[in-house]
Formats: structure tokens, C-alpha cells, sequence
């Protein structure tokens, strides 16, 4: 009777690990996939541009925009339908429109339908992100497997990422710019199906499924306002029409969805919710985190292309090195937080992430790839264990109806620190090029914003380390 009991003990221990490891797959492949398309389009852009006869570069910079501000502007709602509604049926939807997103992009006739697929593209993927990574905290309960979970999930997101500027290059060269988005399809095809067989459907049982529209607006309206005037701001300048429209409109949809939540019962995201261990203290330091480091990439993008001349695969090939580090790293970064604890993981990466870009503000004006290699490598492996300690950080704690909302928060944290990193070092770079007459000069003093940005990670997190630690908990 032992045996036996021993050997269906066995077995059933077997299933479940099974069960969680193709759970993992899906979720992991799908996060994959959305941080893929974020990045795969940078260099295609030229060979759009020629095709589909955009009138002009501002016109074909729409193709690359219109994904990340639809993204951003509706992960909130995303993230609040999946809680409601079912995450796995949400989940499944959603990969079925970004399916045909990819295929209207692909197939575009015109440049509008081609902005219009990208669009989709990001509506679909403020779906999938969300209902994700509250599918992930359903399957895999809170402890050391849920924090090594996080940390593939984050190698995933660095990845797909990275990943994504050097297949946009072999695919665009061998196959053209149209395989960019067709080769969606058959992975998408491939990931539905497996979420159909292994996930596991999971949704607020207690909440009304009242949608609370009102905040829908006003988060999607001041999101997509806010997040174009910051990453547009130095192209159309900071004081023309268009960004100061964005700003008047912005500024008090935000202020004005902040004072709606804290009244309503049924908020979209309920501000108790920042109160709730150290998700409030995660999204900050995240924001913080993501200003840093986009803003990084963004500057050593400039320097790796305009001053030295690489192409843009040779620049994705460059990254690739530093992503390689990131998805190794991350895999065992949920294993450092059981080891050492939460907080001291999440200061040890900033520290480290910091130290990298701090390699790199002395920019030489001759060949400097070396030098960017090396400080990109350090970077990287800080910064995905900050990256994986505050996912860990911003889901622990958080309601079971409240997972996918969680989730939600911490792409629109990223979302935000990437616009207003990228932002703030665009207008310092031109403003210290323009008073020196070097390029090369505002590159160096933009880098000190991101490494002022990390620093501001590392006093955040000293000063909310009873939060992390796990001291000061709120009530919800």
C-alpha cells in the first residue's frame, strides 16, 4: 500500500510539474512575442518607407509608434477585463487579434492599413501582457517556484526585445519587410492552441463584472496623451500645437482619473491597491528602473550608428551580447531573491546596473565599441535582476482578483519610465550638442541623466526597504 501510495504521489507530483511547465511555455512565449513585435520593426522601417510610398520619415514613423502608445494607452483595460471576464479566455481572444493584426499588417494595401494593423497590434498585445502574468500568479502560488517563475519570465521579455532588432534585419534583407509581421501567424497559431490544452482559466469570482468605463477613458485618453508628447516631444518640438494639446489633454485626464478611482467601488485600478505591500513601492522603483535604461539604449543607439556606422543589424547584433547576459541572469534571478532576500537583490542590481552605464559616460570621440560592450554587459546583468525583483515585488500580495490589474500596473510603470527616459535624454543630448557643437558631448551628459535616474532607483528603494522587506504592510 505504501508503494503504491508512493508511486501515485509520484505521478501526480510529475503531472503537476508538467502542467506548470507548459503553462510557463505559453505564458512566457507569448510575453516573448509582444516584446518581439515592440522592437522588430525598428529596422524594417526604411524598406516600408520605400514600398508602401510614405510621403515622407514622419509618415513611416507612425508604423513604429502606433504599436507602444496603443499598448500603453489600454493595458489598464486589459488588465482589469481579464480579472473580470477570465484570464484564459481573455488570454485566447486576444492571441486570436493579434493574429489578424499581423496578417493586416503583413498584407497591407496602403500606409493606413498598415498604421491601423500596428494599432491593433498593441491593443491586442495590452491584452495579452496583463491577462499573462495574472494567468502565471493563478498557476504558481506566491514563494521561491513563483519567483523563479518571474525570473524566465523577465529573461523572456529581455529576449523577445532584443531579439527582436536582429530578426527584423535577417528577416528584411532575406525575406522582405512583410515577413516581419507574417511570421506571427504560425507562432500565434501554435501558442493558442497550446493555451487551450494547458491553461487554466481563473477570474475575480467576487467582483461585479460592472466595467468601470468612466476610468477606461480617462486612463486610455491621459496614457496615449502623456506617452506622445514625451517620446515626440523633441521631434515636434516642446512648445509646438501638437505636444502642448497633448499636455493640456493629459495632465488632467491623470489627475482627474486618480481623484474618480479613490471614490469608486468598483475602480478600474483601486489606489488601495498601491498600498498593498510593495506593489506601490515596485512600480515606482520600475518606473525609475525603465527611464534608466531606455533612455541608455536610446543614446548608444545614436552613438553605435551615427558615430561609428554600424548598420542596424550590426547595432541589434551588439545588444544581442547584453541580452544573452540578461536571459541567463534572469533565469536564476528568482533564485538570488529566495537566497538573500528581496530587498538586498533588488539594491545589489541597481547598484550593478548603474555601475554600467557609469562605464560608458565618458564616450570617446573615436572608436568606442569596446567601451559600449563592456558597460552594456555590466548593465545587463543588473539590470534584469532589479527587472525580476520588482515583477516579484509588483505581483506578491496582490488580490486574487486583482492579478491581471497588477500585472497591468507593471507594463504601464515600464511603459512610462521608457517615455520619459528616452524623453528626457533626447532633449538634454540635443541641447548640449547644440551649445558644444558635438554630438558626442550629449551623449555623455545624456547618459548622466540615466545614471541620476539610477541613482534615484537606489534612494527609492533604501527609503521604501521596510516595504520590501516585507515590514510595512497596508491594508487593501
Amino acid at each position: 500500500m505504501k508503494e503504491a501510495s508512493a508511486r501515485t504521489a509520484g505521478r501526480d507530483e510529475s503531472t503537476f510539474r508538467s502542467r506548470h511547465l507548459w503553462q510557463l511555455t505559453v505564458i512566457c512565449g507569448t510575453q516573448f512575442l509582444v516584446a518581439l513585435d515592440y522592437s522588430i520593426i525598428n529596422v524594417a522601417a526604411p524598406s516600408i518607407r520605400e514600398s508602401m510610398d510614405f510621403s515622407s520619415g514622419g509618415g513611416v514613423a507612425w508604423v513604429l509608434s502606433a504599436y507602444p502608445l496603443a499598448f500603453c494607452g489600454f493595458l489598464l483595460l486589459g488588465g482589469r477585463i481579464a480579472d473580470l471576464y477570465g484570464r484564459k479566455q481573455v488570454f485566447i481572444w486576444s492571441l486570436a487579434g493579434f493574429l489578424l493584426a499581423s496578417l493586416l499588417a503583413g498584407l497591407a494595401w496602403s500606409p493606413a492599413a498598415l498604421i491601423a494593423g500596428r494599432a491593433l497590434q498593441g491593443v491586442a498585445a495590452a491584452f495579452i501582457a496583463p491577462a499573462g502574468l495574472g494567468l502565471l500568479q493563478a498557476a504558481i502560488p506566491e514563494g521561491p517556484p513563483r519567483e523563479r517563475a518571474l525570473g524566465i519570465y523577465g529573461s523572456a521579455l529581455s529576449a523577445g526585445f532584443v531579439s527582436g532588432m536582429v530578426l527584423g534585419g535577417v528577416l528584411t534583407e532575406f525575406a522582405g519587410w512583410r515577413s516581419v509581421f507574417l511570421i506571427n501567424v504560425p507562432i500565434v497559431v501554435a501558442f493558442g492552441l497550446l493555451a487551450r490544452a494547458h491553461l487554466e482559466e481563473s477570474r475575480d469570482r467576487h467582483a461585479s463584472r460592472h466595467l468601470d468605463l468612466t476610468g477606461v477613458v480617462l486612463a486610455t485618453v491621459g496614457m496615449v496623451a502623456f506617452v506622445f508628447a514625451l517620446t515626440e516631444g523633441e521631434k515636434y518640438g516642446w512648445s509646438s500645437v501638437p505636444i502642448l494639446a497633448c499636455a493640456a489633454v493629459a495632465v488632467p485626464a491623470v489627475a482627474l482619473f486618480v481623484w474618480v478611482e479613490s471614490r469608486k467601488d468598483n475602480a478600474l485600478v483601486p489606489i488601495s491597491i498601491f498600498r498593498t505591500a510593495a506593489i506601490g513601492a515596485a512600480n515606482l522603483v520600475n518606473v525609475l528602473l525603465i527611464c534608466s535604461y531606455g533612455g541608455m539604449l536610446f543614446v548608444l543607439t545614436l552613438y553605435l550608428q551615427t558615430h561609428l556606422g554600424l548598420g542596424a543589424l550590426q547595432t541589434g547584433l551588439t545588444f544581442a551580447v547584453s541580452g544573452a547576459i540578461a536571459i541567463v541572469v534572469g533565469i536564476y534571478a528568482g533564485r538570488y531573491v529566495e537566497r538573500f532576500g528581496l530587498y538586498r537583490v533588488l539594491l545589489c542590481g541597481i547598484v550593478i546596473e548603474t555601475a554600467g552605464i557609469l562605464i560608458m559616460v565618458g564616450l570617446p570621440e573615436g572608436y568606442g565599441f569596446a567601451l559600449v560592450l563592456i558597460g552594456t554587459s555590466v548593465n545587463a546583468f543588473g539590470h534584469i535582476i532589479a527587472l525580476v525583483t520588482t515583477s516579484i515585488a509588483g505581483t506578491n500580495g496582490a488580490e486574487e482578483g486583482r492579478r491581471a490589474t497588477a500585472g497591468a500596473l507593471l507594463n504601464v510603470s515600464q511603459q512610462l519610465g521608457l517615455a520619459v527616459g528616452v524623453g528626457v535624454v533626447t532633449s538634454v543630448a540635443a541641447h548640449f550638442a547644440a551649445a558644444s557643437g558635438g554630438a558626442v558631448d550629449g551623449w555623455r551628459w545624456a547618459l548622466w541623466c540615466s545614471v541620476v535616474f539610477a541613482v534615484g532607483a537606489i534612494v527609492a528603494t533604501v527609503l521604501l526597504r521596510k516595504r520590501f522587506q516585507g515590514e510595512a504592510t497596508a491594508p487593501a
